[in-house]
């Protein structure tokens, strides 16, 4: 009995292996490939949360970041756009395109995408995809609420920047850029100023598009060309170097310096205004974690939020600084963590890691407390401030700690709105509305 089934076993096995060599041949001739019918189909299948988000897409392409209106969502990926109903999910269009951003402000938002030859771009109507405006000359723009920036070259060393108004294209001002500009060229070039502090687990890209600073600087041959963002005006460019970098952060060049001393590396902050070089303040022993190496070369812009810079005092302490003046703002105990900030608020994580909290940085108050673990990381976007726990996601009112949102999910939130969150899983993306609240 025993061989007969050890017999049948053997038989079955052969039967499988057969079928998966049909399987094979018929895949090498065909040029039949199931891989992503069966993970669209495991992707389509498993839940973005519970509870379950009011609806379900699968994109053309995984997306980088997704920006949810009133009148669409808007999913941004490496090859394009992609418009979904906001109340369905249903697509209303897409478009393929080298890169794309949104900019303006809802419920006048557009849609920014680069022309196929990687020259020029359309600005396009988020509910239907119609064009509204056409700049064929650019090979880079910078998006924000309030204007789409953007960069043509007419030589190696001859380029521009000019303010073009979101929703019409209309031209504001227009200011040369000297030096080698089409190093820039692209959408929304890293530009030397502060980085959100926002960690990867809730995309930093959430509360975009972003508004306009003040000031902008632009790396051109280790030089920052400093532009008044109200007229254009070009005011006294800053140089960088190994040990200094420089950034432009609420109206202030700040040249944070780190020199190797003592087998330590040594730090200092310059903070000058931008059209006089005059020094606004100055700090010794404030580690903005932007230096690495042996040297203690500067290679990362600072983090913050909001004309704020998070750094490490010297005994240790986290602090959050204010860049236009100098100002401690807020001050941690011992193991306390600053997780997001916009410059008025700040979201602190506890040093025993079980709670963060939202703290007022003009009085120093804590509005509110709210228990997590202790890997909680956190973003603040102008609908609502989300904290990623584990498998666990939270929204909740700023300046109240009113929860809107607390699911259980393991998925990205990759997008805000008025509605509600957007979360993704590969392509697979969701909107979770406000109220979403696990029972």
């Amino acid at each position: 009995m025993a061989e007969r089934r050890a017999i049948g076993r053997f038989e079955a096995a052969l039967g499988v292996v057969g079928l998966l060599a049909l399987a094979t041949t018929y895949a090498l001739i065909t040029g039949w490939n199931p891989v992503p019918t069966v993970l669209n189909w495991v992707e389509s299948a498993n839940s973005l949360s519970e509870p379950e988000v009011t609806w379900k897409a699968r994109l053309g392409a995984r997306p980088e970041y997704v920006v949810a209106t009133s009148q669409a969502v808007l999913a941004v990926g490496r090859d394009g756009v992609e418009a979904r109903d906001v109340r369905t999910g249903a697509k209303i269009w897409s478009r393929d395109a080298p890169w794309a951003s949104v900019a303006g402000a809802d419920p006048a938002a557009v849609v920014v995408a680069g022309q196929a030859d990687g020259k020029g771009f359309d600005v396009l109507d988020p509910p239907t995809g119609a064009v509204r405006w056409t700049d064929d000359n650019a090979i880079g723009a910078w998006t924000y609420r309030e204007a789409v920036l953007t960069l043509t070259c007419e030589s190696l060393t001859k380029c521009a920047i000019s303010y073009r108004e979101p929703a019409r294209g209309e031209v504001r001002w227009r200011t040369d850029l000297p030096g080698g500009g089409k190093v820039l060229a692209g959408v929304n070039h890293a530009l030397p100023g502060s980085r959100d502090l926002s960690a990867s687990t809730v995309d930093s890209r959430v509360g975009i598009p972003a508004e306009l600073p003040a000031m902008l600087g632009f790396p051109v041959n280790n030089k920052v060309q400093v532009l008044e963002t109200e007229d254009g005006h070009r005011l006294p460019e800053a140089e960088t170097s190994g040990t200094t970098r420089v950034v432009i952060v609420s109206g202030r060049a700040l040249y944070s310096t780190a020199e190797r001393r003592s087998g330590q590396c040594r730090y200092a902050l310059d903070a000058r205004d931008p059209v006089t070089g005059e020094r606004v303040w100055h700090k010794e022993g404030y580690d903005l974690r932007t230096a690495s190496g042996a040297g203690c070369e500067q290679r990362r812009d600072p983090v913050g939020g909001g004309g704020t810079l998070a750094a490490v005092r010297g005994d240790n302490r986290e602090v959050l600084l204010d860049a236009a003046g100098g100002r401690e703002l807020w001050v941690g105990e011992p193991g306390e963590r600053p997780l997001a900030t916009d410059g008025r608020l700040a979201v602190i994580r506890a040093a025993s890691g079980d709670r963060v909290r939202m703290i007022d940085l003009g009085d120093h108050s804590t509005l509110w407390q709210h228990p997590v673990g202790k890997d909680a990381e956190a973003t603040m976007t102008r609908f609502a401030t989300i904290v990623v726990d584990e498998d666990r996601i939270i929204a909740m009112e700023p300046g109240t700690g009113r929860v809107l949102i607390d699911v259980q999910s393991s998925s990205k939130v990759v997008g805000a709105g008025p509605e509600g969150v957007v979360l993704a899983s590969g392509r697979t993306v969701g909107l979770l509305p406000f109220g979403s609240i696990k029972s």
